[in-house]
């Protein structure tokens, strides 16, 4: 298979993630913070060391706290369910944001009657800046949530000057970096963000089960407790503690997964991947352009383009397409609204129900993009009338 899902979740993972996650889950996989044997403290040890390590990874010593969710979707309800609300809040989102974002400020607005705004977009859609200070003149921002990349286009979003122009309105900031933290150098101080929210299993390398976020000091006093339950500590007391990150943290941790994402971590300080990924997605767009009948739903240039792009090919439904370099060339791509609410009204793609979406790795190879090239050269060859239309709906 020639996997190109990789911001649905990176594949393959590094060996030293999946042989440490093996051992530990064979040798060490006990409950963290509930037990005085030696386990059970090497558990909280570990636990404890991936927290310092995703501090380094964006330089938020003395800054943040890190706490620990089962996914990031869960880290962004946290924050966003967990956010001081009223009738009068004013929350502004930009128009390539993930569903984890939205659909939890939608459930605020049905619930307190929120307002939500969408930043408003240059033609070649990029944010535009210079409309969105116009609109935060207009509607004072109460709360700001921004994803780092498109997980549609790949658009690196220009997140410090938004949130610069957000902090003279006092606005809580949300950044979502689940296409990001691992991948882009990010270093806290210069964000502007109160919350960064992180996926263990996507530019990080990590598995799945292991997700979270950084919350600014003193920022916690604008999120109460959303999920409650033991956490190992002040046991005696019905309410959960009131410091970040006993105050998010609830359950036993799956110190499984983040034993993986510690191993994770160590891959990454040995592998430069964003030097990687550019060069690949180069080599990516540099080919794509040979293909016929193509439409690329690319960042407004590449110098705010990550490794992940959208494309069509006319006469063919994206479903379609996705189908046909599956079953015939064994290529992995997704095909659809990729959970992305907003911007395709943007990308104006309804007659191809959507977008392919090609998203690249460190374990891409420039082979696998000549692959995925002919293959798309040899599809849109085919004479529409010879395909079996009902039997590729069927495939989709």
């Amino acid at each position: 298979m020639k996997y190109f899902d990789n911001a649905a979740t990176t594949f393959p993972k590094p060996d030293l993630v999946l042989d440490s996650m093996n051992n530990y889950s064979r040798f060490g996989a006990v409950n963290a913070g509930r037990g005085a044997y030696k386990a059970s403290r090497e558990s909280s040890e570990m636990i404890k060391e991936t927290r310092n390590m995703l501090i380094s990874l964006i330089d938020a010593k003395e800054q943040a706290e890190v706490v620990f969710t089962p996914s990031v979707t869960i880290a962004l309800n946290e924050v966003i369910c967990g956010f001081k609300w009223t009738k009068d809040s004013v929350a502004y989102v930009s128009p390539f944001e993930h569903n984890s974002v939205l659909r939890p400020l939608y459930l605020m607005r049905e619930k307190y009657g929120i307002s939500i705004i969408e930043l408003p977009l240059t033609s070649d859609l990029a944010i535009d800046l210079d409309e969105t200070e116009k609109c935060f003149i207009q509607n004072h921002p109460d709360f700001v949530a921004i994803t780092a990349v498109s997980n549609v286009t790949g658009y690196i979003l220009p997140v410090q000057q938004i949130f610069k122009m957000a902090k003279r309105y006092d606005a809580f900031t949300l950044l979502d970096g689940s296409q990001a933290i691992g991948l882009l150098k990010m270093r806290f101080s210069q964000l502007n963000a109160d919350v960064l929210t992180f996926a263990g299993h996507k530019t990080l390398y990590g598995p799945f089960g292991i997700g979270g976020f950084f919350i600014r000091h003193r920022a916690e006093e604008l999120v109460d407790t959303v999920l409650s339950g033991g956490t190992g500590t002040q046991s005696t007391s019905l309410l959960m503690p009131q410091n970040a990150p006993d105050k998010y943290e609830c359950g036993s941790k799956d110190t499984v997964a983040i034993c993986g994402l510690h191993a994770s971590l160590n891959w990454l300080k040995k592998n430069d991947t964003l030097k990687n990924e550019e060069e690949k997605t180069k080599y990516l767009f540099s080919k794509l352009t040979e293909v016929p009948n193509i439409v690329i739903y690319s960042a407004p240039d590449m110098s705010c383009q990550a490794g992940i792009v959208s494309i069509n090919i006319q006469g063919f439904l994206c479903g379609e397409l996705a189908a046909i370099l599956d079953n015939e060339y064994d290529i992995a791509v997704r095909a659809g609204h990729h959970c992305a609410a907003l911007v395709h009204k943007h990308l104006k793609n309804d007659e191809y129900k959507g977008t392919v979406r090609i998203s690249l790795g460190f374990f891409n190879s420039f082979e696998d993009i000549d692959c995925l090239v002919a293959a798309l050269k040899s599809a849109n060859k085919k004479m529409l009338q010879n395909i079996d239309r009902e039997l590729l709906r069927g495939l989709c």
